[in-house]
């Protein structure tokens, strides 16, 4: 058993998940991954952040009078109501931004405008099938981007193959997108949850060797829970509770649970040392309530990834000290394109960028160079094969498209918890920066389409 002073250096929720990119054929080269991430690099100053956020512009400016073509349509699927409501602002802000940036302000490539139209899909699989056949049928969708649910990602990531067209997917994480259920037509803008396996799990065993998982009953905890279940068995945990492939190790719930008492006691049950937390939307306030108020932070240490900063600031208040993955923020990341997003993010918003702002500027990055590449021809073929390991500078650094399955190979960090109160959102620092090749995940496409290498 821990101590209890270090078991309960907890972290909170939110393993969520970044762009996917659409694209059709043709193999390639892929990073090979690595077993375990190894720590790379110091933390970088951080620029300065504001304070509460604003209401968001329209997602498009008006194109400017060169652009007199005519207009590229990008069907925006995002969340404004549903269980991940809390994200889709960001996707929409940081697709916004990241046009403005990639454009220099015109929103217009080839003399073409961009033109977006937002579709709201309430988190619902069935709705996003829906609203992408609109956004094509009836707006004239050239490209989808979204949403931040993973099932609806899939979902819709299903209608852009039978379309035809190119999908980027920002930010639902599961690895199904880029796996199992791969396409040539859709790519990641985002991490996969099995990159946060890897920057977390090598931590994670330094606590314990005896694991257990709670998650979502859904696409993303599936394959959340999935993916630490095969980083940790291989780099030497055990898993106390169903120990199988299927099982995952993890104790899984409905993502509508309120009520966590019957699994909050199978943890305890368990014998675990170490918990891990996957969980998504408004239910992690009343899991953790419900942890807390059992005991669970007493027996063993709890982990998972940081989630948005409001969430940071009404949540992780029985966190501080902890560690662990940080999708994105913007105080970690000292570079250029940060520095602008940061800046320009608080002068149209009020506010710094958000956890998931960075997955819809990069969308907007690689959509943006993929059309001057085919000089503004939204047509699949062309955009496949300017996707196709595109490498990009943006919010974190460096990025590249992997060839063979379309992941976004990217910088991870591994973060410790600082505060919850800071004015500007400053409440972290970094332990380990790690690079995109540390990070690396297989390849997980179906051996049949013989692409991995």
């Amino acid at each position: 058993m821990q101590s209890t002073h270090f078991v309960r250096r907890v972290a909170m929720t939110l393993l969520v998940i970044l762009a996917l990119a659409l694209s059709a054929c043709g193999g390639g080269q892929t990073a090979q991954p690595t077993a375990a991430p190894q720590p790379t690099a110091a933390p970088t100053a951080a620029p300065q952040p504001t304070a509460a956020p604003t209401a968001a512009p329209q997602p498009t400016a008006a194109p400017t009078a060169a652009a007199t073509g005519e207009p590229i349509v990008v069907g925006l699927m995002t969340d404004n109501s549903g269980l991940l409501a809390i994200y889709g602002p960001m996707l929409e802000r940081g697709f916004t931004l990241g046009l403005e940036y990639a454009t220099n302000g015109t929103n217009a490539v080839a003399g073409r405008p961009i033109k977006v139209v937002v579709k709201d899909t309430a988190s619902n699989p069935e709705t996003g099938v829906a609203l992408a056949r609109e956004a094509i049928e009836s707006d004239g969708a050239d490209v989808l981007v979204g949403s931040p649910s993973s099932p609806v990602a899939l979902a819709i990531s299903a209608v852009a193959a039978e379309n035809k067209i190119i999908y980027i997917a920002a930010p639902a994480a599961t690895p199904a997108l880029t796996g199992d259920n791969f396409n040539i037509y859709t790519f990641r803008a985002g991490r996969t949850s099995v990159q946060d396996a890897l920057t977390m799990s090598a931590a994670l065993l330094q606590t314990g060797k005896k694991f257990i998982q709670i998650a979502q009953d859904n696409a993303f905890g599936r394959g959340s829970a999935g993916a630490f279940y095969l980083t940790v068995k291989a780099l030497g945990g055990e898993f106390v509770l169903n120990d199988t492939a299927e099982g995952a190790g993890t104790v899984f719930a409905p993502p509508d649970t309120t009520d966590f008492t019957p699994y909050i006691n199978q943890l305890l049950d368990s014998g675990a040392e170490v918990l891990i937390v996957t969980w998504s939307g408004t239910g992690f306030v009343p899991m953790f309530q419900q942890m807390q108020q059992l005991g669970v932070f007493d027996v063993m240490t709890v982990a998972t990834g940081f989630g948005d900063n409001q969430t940071m600031v009404n949540g992780y208040a029985d966190a501080i000290g902890s560690v662990g993955v940080s999708v994105y923020h913007y105080s970690l990341f000292d570079n250029p394109v940060n520095k602008w997003l940061t800046e320009r993010h608080k002068a149209a918003y009020g506010t710094p960028p958000d956890l998931f702002t960075e997955s819809g500027f990069n969308a907007a990055i690689m959509l943006v160079k993929a059309l001057e590449a085919t000089k503004g021809d939204p047509a699949a073929e062309g955009m496949i094969a300017a996707l196709e390991g595109m490498t990009f500078d943006g919010p974190k650094g460096t990025y590249t498209v992997r060839a063979s399955d379309h992941v976004l190979l990217q910088p991870m960090t591994l973060v410790r918890l600082l505060n919850t109160n800071d004015p500007d959102f400053k409440f972290f620092e970094l332990v380990t920066l790690f690079t995109p090749e540390q990070t690396a995940p297989p390849c997980m496409v179906p051996a049949a389409m013989n692409r991995c290498p």
